[in-house]
């Protein structure tokens, strides 16, 4: 039988191996729409571990690149989701980004809005995406670019060149 002093010491334990056995229970009082940049790394590494995303794509995020391969655009929608500003059924919460990033912008409210919402209209005419393609458009080329994107599997086409490789989101 344990003495009282033992109880003491093996209820802390007890709670801390509680607490890893419960996923994201920790996080329950913490409002991640108000994620900094400061900590998007935090969302976004989560969402690539959270999705098994290969090592070599894992590199290039460490160094900020972001392909437009499918597994890029997923981890995005992931991202975007996580934040609370996107989800497949209404799109990017155009309110919510904006209160996020209301700080550093240098236009006012009425013209983030109009020329976000202008932007989200425009990638998705004329298109055929599938959710995580329509996530990675319109998170990463209707807020500002904050990330860099390149090609994966081969240079990109030039006039007149003919086109050998899959067609880029970009290009599209």
């Amino acid at each position: 039988m344990f003495s009282v002093k033992n109880n003491f010491v093996l209820l802390p334990l007890l709670l801390i191996g509680f607490e890893l056995l419960w996923p994201y229970g920790h996080c329950q009082l913490v409002d991640i729409s108000k994620v900094s940049l400061d900590t998007r790394y935090y969302t976004f590494f989560g969402c690539v571990r959270d999705m098994n995303v290969p090592e070599d794509l894992v590199e290039l995020y460490k160094l900020d690149i972001m392909p437009d391969d499918q597994v890029t655009c997923c981890v995005i929608r992931c991202v975007g989701m996580r934040l609370g500003i996107y989800d497949d059924k209404n799109g990017l919460d155009v309110d919510k980004q904006y209160e996020r990033v209301k700080e550093r912008l240098t236009i006012d409210e009425a013209t983030y809005k109009r020329g976000v919402r202008n932007c989200i209209r425009n990638i998705q005419r004329g298109r055929n995406l599938n959710d995580c393609e329509r996530a990675y458009l319109i998170i990463t080329r209707c807020q500002g670019g904050t990330c860099h994107s390149v090609r994966r599997n081969g240079p990109r086409h030039t006039v007149g060149s003919r086109r050998t490789t899959k067609p880029s989101l970009k290009e599209s």
